[in-house]
């Protein structure tokens, strides 16, 4: 069995927190102009579940007669009313909930009273506005309030974990944990009427989540005029990873997911068009894995399970549909030329794999025991694949994947 090691070493710094909770706090710095182009730089984990933004509707917007005022503090009795509006019913109260975790940091909470007179704590978590604690709520605070209470909706009420990236106090950058570029969040929710946006990322539609955008969802507060975000935002960041400004905002969050490890995925070649096949449709160990003209068979298709859920690793060992059987490098080869096979989860390094989209849903596929790529340079329709070279790489060394049906 191979020794694991940690690939930490691929992120700069991450800030982790689950639906209550931060776990964790890591340093963070920029990578140089001559950095690994595979290096992450900063960014926020979170979870979403806000089932619907209670109070908001169509023709008014959220801070319109119910009980919240952004011209005051929401600690205020004026900013954020006892007797009337959010803190009376407990969907309104779970819309505080969010609106507490987007604006106040980790180290400080709301609290306040319902009209029965209970009381209640919301604890902060990102930061994006905390002056609206105390002081008014201005135009750029309403809009990335807006652009986070919008990027935690999940239409079923489902927490799926999400990575979300802007300039804006979070930080920019990738985490391998969180592959699929959703989409980004912008508007002001606050206003009558609300203008609640979203535009689709590269991945939108891929492994789409229950919930959330790219799935068919009903009830959604915020709507997608737009289409693609590459047509109406400009990239920034070191990888142009994230999107400010969208359509004329300013104030963007866009949001990455993971994959759905219960749907399976084709894994194609960029440059040969041909994808990851079973050889001769072997179920045994050692069985050849090789590249093969698309098709619907169960032997391209292919599960992505993640090794662990902590920020410290982007590993999935890579499963077969049709074998049950895990990609694998041969005797955990370290050098170009290493042959790919399946294998027996043996729980080794040779096992795991880590995917870095580098354009437009396209991904290296890292082995983490040798750091090699998943190469498909001068590999022909049935031949074995292979793992080879990370300094450079082309597009034979670039993977499509696409959601298919189990």
């Amino acid at each position: 069995m191979d020794c694991r090691r940690s690939s930490a070493t691929t992120l700069t710094a991450t800030l982790a927190m689950s639906l209550g909770a931060l776990l964790g706090l890591a340093g963070c710095s920029q990578p140089d102009a001559g950095a690994d182009p595979t290096a992450r730089e900063a960014g926020l984990s979170a979870a979403n579940g806000l089932a619907v933004i209670n109070g908001l509707s169509a023709a008014n917007g959220l801070a319109v007669a119910n009980g919240l005022a952004v011209a005051n503090g929401l600690a205020s009795a004026n900013g954020l009313a006892a007797a009337n509006g959010l803190m009376t019913t407990s969907d309104g109260r779970a819309t505080v909930t969010y609106l507490a975790r987007c604006a106040l940091a980790s180290n400080d909470s709301l609290v306040k009273q319902d009209q029965y007179g209970a009381w209640y704590t919301f604890p902060g978590a990102l930061g994006l506005a905390p002056q609206w604690k105390n002081n008014a709520c201005d135009s750029n605070c309403q809009e990335i309030m807006s652009a986070c209470m919008m990027a935690h909706v999940n239409t079923t009420g489902r927490h799926i974990n999400l990575y979300l990236d802007s300039p804006v106090v979070l930080g920019l950058g990738r985490l391998n944990n969180y592959p699929l570029q959703e989409g980004a969040f912008f508007g002001n929710i606050f206003v009558t009427p609300p203008k609640p946006y979203y535009c689709n990322g590269f991945d939108f539609d891929r492994a789409p989540a229950g919930g959330r955008i790219g799935s068919t969802q009903t009830g959604s507060p915020y709507t997608n005029p737009f289409g693609l975000c590459s047509s109406v935002c400009t990239t920034i960041g070191y990888l142009n990873e994230a999107y400010t400004p969208c359509a004329g905002w300013n104030n963007v969050i866009t949001t990455f997911r993971d994959f759905d490890p219960g749907l399976p995925y084709t894994i194609c070649n960029l440059a040969s068009g041909m994808c990851l096949a079973i050889k001769s449709n072997s179920t045994a160990a050692g069985g050849i894995i090789d590249l093969w003209p698309t098709n619907t068979n169960p032997n391209q298709k292919w599960y992505f399970e993640r090794v662990n859920n902590n920020t410290s690793s982007g590993d999935y060992r890579i499963r077969s549909a049709y074998s049950n059987l895990y990609l694998d490098i041969v005797t955990s080869s370290m050098v170009d030329g290493g042959l790919v096979d399946q294998w027996p989860n043996n729980g080794g390094a040779n096992q795991m794999w880590n995917m870095i989209q580098i354009i437009a849903g396209s991904y290296l596929i890292e082995n983490e025991n040798s750091r090699l790529l998943l190469n498909a340079a001068g590999i022909a329709a049935g031949q074995q694949m292979i793992q080879a070279g990370h300094g450079s790489y082309g597009d034979s060394q670039m993977w499509k994947l696409t959601l298919t049906t189990p």
